[in-house]
């Protein structure tokens, strides 16, 4: 049974619809979707909103992971060489959290929920929130384990 190593809860603040997670160094760019861009060493997520504050977990495990209980809309699974940390970034370059990592290759698993809760366009607010909501409305988990090939 695999056993959480490590994790690490933010709430980011959204920008121009986007969360940046990297370091992530892909050999080759996976496809890209409506959900995950790869502008470079990382992923460009495409939140379903602006100006907000969504859950962002990120989980390193010790081998395969079962994915979290509940519905899931988005899921993805990655392989590629990581460096020595995985961080959650805004587009002005601030570090919300990160998580310490052996250097080497991994399998990621993007989970996402809650993207349905507005649409970005009826959604601008002239007078963004200053910080998290209670509830976040919009929820991301990535989960982390090395891989054995």
């Amino acid at each position: 049974m695999p056993t959480l190593i490590n994790a690490v809860d933010v709430r980011p603040r959204v920008y121009y619809r986007t969360i940046q997670i990297g370091p992530i160094l892909f050999e080759e760019a996976p496809a890209e979707d409506d959900i995950v861009q790869i502008p470079g060493e990382g992923w460009s997520l495409t939140s379903s909103d602006n100006d907000f504050y969504p859950s962002v977990r990120l989980e390193v495990w010790d081998g395969p992971t079962p994915q979290p209980s509940g519905s899931w809309e988005y899921e993805r699974v990655f392989h590629s060489p990581m460096a020595d940390r995985l961080a959650v970034v805004d587009l002005d370059g601030v570090c919300y959290g990160e998580i310490e990592l052996r250097p080497g290759r991994y399998h990621l698993r993007l989970l996402c929920r809650g993207r349905d809760h507005v649409e970005a366009l009826l959604a601008l607010d002239p007078f963004p929130p200053e910080g998290p909501h209670g509830d976040p409305l919009e929820v991301w988990i990535v989960q982390i384990w090395p891989s054995s090939d």
